[in-house]
């Protein structure tokens, strides 16, 4: 199992199951699922940046981009799962 997708299933763990039957075959997912994975990435790289360098004002501004793009991603990712769901509960 590739990081990106643990790091998917530790933030969404009741949509498990659904993660795992769907992530090969739901390429909005998949997309979903690859920019999550590079914006934890970045975030991590500003964030530690920032604690390294305290005077760097822009570290502390990047940081925060990346902050909030993770928070939309998750938002889109939430949206995605419970689409599927409904879908999957209708079908």
């Amino acid at each position: 199992m590739d990081s990106t997708l643990q790091l998917l299933i530790l933030r969404f763990p009741a949509f498990k199951d659904l993660i795992l039957d769907q992530m090969a075959a739901n390429a909005r997912l998949q997309a979903l699922s690859a920019d999550y994975g590079e914006a934890l990435a970045a975030y991590a790289l500003w964030e530690r940046a920032r604690w390294e360098r305290a005077d760097a004002p822009q570290a502390g501004a990047c940081a925060r981009d990346y902050r909030r793009l993770v928070a939309e991603l998750e938002r889109d990712l939430l949206r995605e799962l419970l689409d599927i769901d409904a879908a999957n509960e209708r079908a």
